[in-house]
């Protein structure tokens, strides 16, 4: 009696991704073909070592715990899955010790962990608890429970070189006893002999209409406010700052929520800008205007003042000056690629740590003066 509470507490307190993760293969949307191909390994029990690569956010994951789910029962799935995430656990120790312990297990047969353990339906038929499970219709489901284990190994291009060239002997060595899925973001990143051990599946970006049917979908089960005949402002505002990435989506619209939890406030618009740290446009019209008085010290100011001790990122602010840029008819073809050449390579210097100050006062100059030469 006192078990019910608590359970309630915890649904309340799990993340809307968790909470709506797709639960089996056919709840997975948009990805079709690889759906269908995995349905049809599961049928057939020739289910190989699997390689899913593709952007963050497609379902990549999702997926491989859903066949999971599908494959063995629940009772079944602690000792049968193991799921490492690679970028805590990259080390060749970890395939020498963990991984192989785990997969050089041997699986017992069905008949010994079964002996004895009979349920009866209400028509009176045995049922053996490894294959009992009701599904939404009132149907018992079953589960193939096949002969091996399955390794989850996510952010797999994580893992050093020498840890993969390590792991493709353990795939080769107990092939038999356990399947492997690695998972990544680039399939470049993985040696090429590991990954032609796998079979290879693309997730794609998923489409817009799809997305947003399924964000509409958790905003109605949460009981989330927009203001009045903004909803599809709001989702799409959501929708286009995730890029494709349903995990952001969905993160998003939580956060969103959370902050507009009073009795009378609803999801604006705005906030989701804000919540997400993207500039607003008022600043970047400001910030060309500056570049546009050939003041360095001007422009420097501006910068270090509204732009950096505000908290902006740099990445937004660069993204959304180029954005401007592009667009302005009293700017020469040649300055805007010159522009646009030097915010590439300092994107790529951010992401690979660089100072943001410095990247944005990078731009900004040669943008200072592309601008001032146009005068």
């Amino acid at each position: 009696m006192a078990d019910n509470p608590p359970r309630q507490t915890d649904l309340s307190a799990t993340p809307w991704v968790e909470r709506y993760r797709p639960k089996s293969l056919k709840d997975v949307s948009h990805q079709g073909e690889i759906v269908a191909t995995l349905k049809n390994a599961v049928e057939t029990n020739r289910l190989p070592h699997l390689l899913f690569y593709g952007p963050p956010g497609t379902g990549k994951t999702s997926v491989a715990l859903a066949l999971c789910r599908q494959l063995f029962d629940p009772s079944q799935i602690r000792r049968r899955v193991l799921e490492l995430n690679a970028s805590d656990e990259r080390g060749i120790s970890v395939v020498r010790d963990k991984i192989k312990q785990f997969a050089s297990l041997a699986i017992g047969s069905n008949a010994s962990s079964k002996a004895g353990k009979k349920f009866f339906t209400k028509g009176g038929t045995a049922k053996d608890p490894d294959d009992m499970d009701v599904d939404a219709e009132g149907e018992i489901k079953k589960y193939p429970n096949p002969p091996f284990k399955i390794i989850i190994l996510d952010e797999a291009d994580a893992v050093t070189r020498d840890a993969q060239a390590a792991l493709r002997r353990v795939i080769e060595a107990y092939s038999k006893v356990t399947r492997f899925i690695l998972i990544c973001n680039y399939v470049t990143r993985i040696i090429e002999p590991l990954a032609s051990r796998c079979a290879k599946f693309r997730f794609q970006p998923l489409p817009v209409e799809s997305m947003k049917e399924r964000i509409r979908y958790i905003a109605e089960q949460e009981h989330c406010k927009f203001e009045e005949g903004k909803e599809d402002e709001v989702i799409n505002e959501i929708l286009s700052l995730s890029e494709g990435d349903m995990r952001r989506a969905v993160t998003t619209l939580q956060s969103a929520h959370s902050l507009s939890c009073g009795a009378d406030e609803v999801i604006q618009k705005d906030a989701i800008a804000e919540m997400a740290g993207l500039p607003p446009p008022a600043l970047i019209d400001t910030l060309i205007k500056t570049l546009q008085t050939s003041n360095f010290d001007n422009m420097k100011n501006f910068v270090m003042e509204n732009i950096v001790l505000e908290g902006y990122s740099a990445e937004f602010v660069l993204s959304a000056l180029m954005a401007k840029i592009i667009v302005m008819e009293d700017v020469s073809e040649e300055a805007k690629a010159k522009i646009a050449i030097q915010a590439a390579q300092s994107d790529k210097n951010l992401v690979d740590g660089s100072d943001e100050t410095l990247q944005l006062l990078t731009v900004c100059s040669l943008a200072l003066g592309c601008l001032k030469s146009r005068q």
